[in-house]
């Protein structure tokens, strides 16, 4: 089978996005039901350069995407037109469509398709508009749809009247290994080891922020914790955003308690793991909360909003509260901190085997299955 991965972005791509890549590529690259890949991506993110050379993948550039609409670039026409795919696999919910070949698309990202997140700002309301309308002409007319959380295949089936028989669920995979490097972050102050809450996640509306912050308020009269590490890079279209969370945080005397330390690298953030008193996730919407899979990895004490696909991956190793309370996210957190050293072990120990259910080498089998899925069912339907 050969399959052209299309990553149609406006030219970055999130930390997600790139560990699903780094991951799956490598894996599809020597399955044996794969005989080749093309790999095409805007040229400003330069994916060939995270791998090794293979011999059967050919990585190409394509223009950026616009939210106000795409030509296929006539280059990369030529270029799909001469690789010939059997199938077409665009691991995010943007449209399209080119000679004929039947296309999957993935559903990577569910904020633009929800109503209760507020606090964007009108450009990115906007963009989320166009978003949600180009998703949906992506979704109805793919060969096959990839649901990376139930959360999302119910959504597709209930909300977008999506068949069910048309939507694979296919699970993220996570890094399980005991021996990684850590960098304790520079910014993070002296003393707060092994006493702080942390938070992970590009700092926007849709984090939830807001929760934690309100909470940290109710448990700043206590000696429980030092403070909040706030881990996650801040796009320009987000500055109002943080800086308003600023301005509270100064309002409510918390500067002292709050550390943003902004884009961390791979051993910062599992220093913060294993070093933090408490994981908190507080995100209004995911579609497959990575940052949940690393915590769990690392066998955090975890707190978490009950708002889904959370109670999805977490089952019963998170202590959860109500979406947007922030003082019973602070009694929660009192609950987490309380527990005996035996129990916080017991808890660590089955959150690092629930995160092993969630293997690459299983997400990459069960992909190549949904493509292979699309491959025949569109031969049969052609005739």
């Amino acid at each position: 089978m050969k399959v052209a991965i299309i990553n149609i972005t406006g030219g970055g791509m999130s930390g997600g996005y790139r560990k699903y890549l780094v991951n799956i590529i490598p894996r599809m690259a020597t399955h044996p039901k794969v005989e080749s890949l093309l790999c095409a991506s805007p040229m400003s993110i330069d994916v060939k350069e995270w791998f090794e050379p293979y011999d059967n993948i050919k990585f190409i550039n394509i223009p950026p995407f616009s939210i106000l609409g795409n030509r296929i670039d006539p280059e990369f026409k030529n270029h799909l037109g001469r690789f010939s795919p059997d199938v077409v696999f665009i691991p995010v919910e943007r449209y399209f469509r080119f000679n004929n070949y039947p296309v999957v698309n993935m559903i990577q990202n569910m904020e633009p398709f929800v109503s209760h997140i507020k606090g964007n700002p009108v450009s990115v309301r906007f963009k989320n508009l166009f978003r949600t309308i180009n998703a949906i002409k992506a979704i109805k007319n793919a060969d096959r749809i990839i649901a990376i959380s139930r959360f999302v295949k119910d959504f597709l089936v209930n909300k977008w009247k999506i068949p069910q028989e048309r939507i694979g669920l296919v699970y993220h995979g996570i890094d399980i290994s005991e021996n990684k490097l850590l960098e304790r972050p520079d910014i993070i102050p002296g003393g707060w080891n092994g006493r702080f809450l942390f938070t992970a996640g590009s700092i926007r509306p849709a984090r939830g922020l807001e929760d934690v912050l309100s909470a940290l308020e109710h448990l700043s009269d206590k000696s429980l914790i030092s403070g909040l590490v706030i881990a996650g890079e801040i796009t320009p279209d987000m500055m109002k955003y943080q800086n308003h969370l600023k301005d509270w945080i100064q309002k409510n005397n918390l500067s002292s308690k709050v550390c943003w330390a902004g884009r961390l690298n791979e051993k910062e953030m599992s220093w913060c793991y294993k070093n933090c008193s408490v994981f908190i996730m507080t995100s209004r919407v995911e579609a497959c909360p990575n940052i949940v899979l690393e915590a769990m990895a690392n066998g955090c004490i975890c707190v978490s909003t009950n708002a889904p696909p959370m109670p999805e991956f977490f089952k019963e190793l998170a202590f959860y509260y109500a979406l947007g309370d922030g003082k019973a996210l602070s009694q929660v957190i009192i609950q987490a901190l309380g527990i005996d050293s035996d129990k916080k072990c017991e808890l660590s120990e089955r959150a690092k085997k629930r995160a092993a259910v969630f293997s690459w080498d299983v997400c990459v089998e069960k992909t190549v299955a949904e493509l292979k899925k699309a491959v025949q069912d569109f031969r049969l339907q052609s005739g």
